[in-house]
């Protein structure tokens, strides 16, 4: 066996903003500080072994990995997360950004985000979490639209939600945007971009509410999401959810935090008995490759949408 390499991703807490405009699709990520670790130790045979054996699509990104590095070696790969499967926090995404670095962390390599994006989403639809900080990201096609820099320091105040959503399936649906949604998640974007330049959680919380509107107007039953929804505009909170996932919660700034507005968050989330409460910190420190190499720079894409 070889020397080992270890990496970390981030989760998320489902997307700030998601949906379809002029038929490409995006999402905006926002990053927490729960997350996926992987270690990587490689060994003189082929084929990569995984553990916990559940673990394909991490399995299947360290094979992709050492393909893309000339390697013909396989070696153990080990993943540990405490992102739930299956509720829109980008479990998934994580197992397979962390595993990449750390495949290329163990044999001293360094992998562009670009690289890393574009292998993801071979292997299934994903998050923009390769990337450091909020970024807008074509999930299918693994291509970065936007860069905005670091989340800001802020509080998500949600429950995880009953059961599980298959990301896979939910993208292949493709329910089409009618001209009224893309016009309010447009208006959402620009809430969004306005919201992280400035760090003003008020658009940023906003942004988010609008693209939960959507996703509520497009035909979903979702009595908890109502229930979000209605709160948010009676007591002007913003909100963010898993479009495909059943993550739903209030987002704050710090400030907001200490008047107490999260402990008031807590309670109605409790009240409406949508399973336990947690707090979720955004992720809002740069990730440098831990075990892992410093990664590319990735130069800001200017276009938008």
């Amino acid at each position: 066996m070889g020397r080992g390499g270890w990496g970390f991703a981030s989760g998320t807490f489902g997307e700030l903003v998601q949906g379809e405009l002029n038929g490409m699709p995006f999402l905006v990520t926002l990053p927490i500080r729960w997350g996926t670790r992987a270690i990587f130790i490689p060994g003189p045979g082929p084929g990569v072994d995984v553990y916990p054996p559940h673990r394909k699509k991490a399995q299947i990104a360290a094979q992709q990995v050492l393909r893309y590095l000339g390697k013909t070696q396989g070696g153990l790969l080990s993943v540990s997360s405490v992102i739930p499967i299956g509720k829109g926090m980008a479990s998934s995404s994580a197992d397979v950004v962390a595993s990449m670095r750390a495949v290329s962390a163990a044999l001293g390599r360094s992998i562009p985000p670009s690289r890393m994006a574009r292998i993801a989403a071979r292997i299934e639809p994903s998050d923009g979490v390769m990337y450091d900080g909020v970024v807008v990201f074509n999930p299918r096609q693994g291509i970065i639209l936007e860069r905005w820099g670091p989340m800001p320091a802020g509080l998500i105040v949600g429950f995880v939600g009953q059961g599980r959503v298959n990301t896979e399936a939910h993208h292949r649906e493709r329910i089409p945007y009618s001209a009224e949604h893309q016009k309010k998640l447009s208006l959402a974007l620009g809430r969004a971009r306005e919201g992280l330049i400035q760090r003003n959680f008020a658009l940023i919380g906003e942004a988010g509410r609008l693209s939960a509107e959507v996703q509520w107007e497009r035909g979903s039953d979702d009595a908890i999401l109502e229930a979000v929804l209605r709160q948010s505009l009676e007591r002007n909170w913003g909100v963010v959810i898993a479009h495909s996932g059943t993550v739903r919660g209030f987002i704050f700034s710090p400030q907001a935090v200490r008047k107490g507005k999260a402990l008031e968050a807590e309670r109605f989330l409790r009240g409406i008995g949508a399973g336990s409460v947690f707090r979720f910190w955004t992720q809002s420190r740069k990730l440098t490759n831990q075990g892992i190499l410093e990664e590319e720079t990735v130069r800001t894409r200017r276009e938008r949408f």
